[in-house]
């Protein structure tokens, strides 16, 4: 190998062992040598020497969520620059499944975890992360854990949605969630409420609605979107939600935003195919992805430091679904449950 790709024999071993450390055109000859010549690195044995087996752990909640897997991607990409493979997990959103991917990770002797927790109370699943004792970097989740963090600053882009709509007239607005434990969640419920008190709302014309999981979703928006005192305004946290909405919209006969202002976070995937785009708190999910990466390899490279915690930006573009409020139809008055 070395005398196919013009190097010495240190160099192959140090693409084998430590590709970082290794300049990049000279690590992709070594690479293709090492194709051409049919030959696998043992791993193994490897991981025996070095006590490391050059792959990082990332376990989210959904595979089919459309942040959770451009995260993933970008953290991926960005290990791979460095040389280290991805062992990626998913728990589905349930507490059991996700303790038992923790675990998993551990026997397969990743060097670190990357980590979307799907409920931040959940006594189990804060016992399996005590358990862990490799670097860990928490992906937006408030947990009594010592391990590096990347977090989102929710307050100003939630803040400037309800200041806009506000301006535009609107004076009952509700938000549309999935119950659930994790810091976005309750740090936009939390900043929702605040920015309409702070805008002159009404406490009880700010309406945070649940939706528990299993719960009929399009039965819950048809309660919503049914009665007299319908709000003027919805915004719906995540792609599937805002998908839903629209599709309760439609079947009502609503228009958007002439009948309906509709807002949305973290659904930019849906929010731009709709007709009209819909205003969206959006987040960069590939800085995420990539700072998680960043941070796991520099924790790898010293593990002395004290733990490390950096908030990303959110901000909030505001497109063509939001309009002045229409006068609401009569139906029975809606309550959130």
């Amino acid at each position: 190998m070395a005398r196919q790709a013009g190097v010495s024999t240190v160099t192959v071993s140090r693409v084998c062992n430590e590709p970082d450390k290794v300049v990049p055109a000279t690590r992709a000859r070594v690479e293709a040598a090492m194709r051409s010549l049919g030959y696998i690195p043992n791993l193994a044995a490897r991981a025996m020497r070095t006590q490391a087996t050059r792959t990082i752990g990332i376990l989210i909640p959904s595979l089919t969520v459309y942040p959770n897997a451009a995260v993933a991607q970008a953290a991926a990409d960005r290990l791979a620059e460095r040389g280290y493979a991805m062992l990626l997990a998913s728990s589905d959103q349930q507490v059991q499944r996700e303790c038992a991917a923790l675990d998993l990770l551990r026997i397969r002797q990743v060097d670190g975890i990357i980590l979307y927790v799907s409920d931040q109370t959940d006594p189990q699943i804060r016992a399996g992360l005590r358990r862990v004792d490799v670097p860990v970097v928490l992906l937006d989740r408030d947990l009594p854990l010592t391990a590096d963090r990347v977090c989102t600053d929710h307050a100003a882009a939630m803040i400037a949605m309800v200041a806009r709509l506000a301006l535009l007239g609107h004076r009952r607005i509700a938000l549309v969630q999935q119950t659930q434990a994790i810091r976005p969640t309750l740090e936009r419920r939390r900043h929702f409420l605040a920015a309409g008190l702070a805008a002159g709302l009404e406490p009880a014309c700010l309406l945070p609605v649940g939706l528990a999981p299993g719960q009929d979703m399009a039965a819950e928006l048809g309660r919503l979107l049914d009665g007299a005192n319908r709000p003027s305004a919805v915004i719906a946290e995540g792609s599937r939600l805002l998908l839903a909405l629209l599709r309760a919209c439609r079947e009502r006969g609503l228009v958007v935003p002439e009948d309906l202002s509709l807002a949305a976070l973290d659904a930019e995937d849906v929010a731009m195919a709709a007709s009209p785009e819909v205003s969206s708190v959006v987040r960069d999910f590939g800085a995420i992805g990539r700072a998680a990466a960043d941070m796991m390899l520099a924790r790898l490279a010293d593990p002395a430091p004290s733990p490390l915690s950096v908030e990303l930006p959110s901000r909030f573009v505001d497109r063509a679904s939001l309009a002045p409020p229409a006068r609401v139809r009569g139906g029975p008055p809606f309550s959130p449950a």
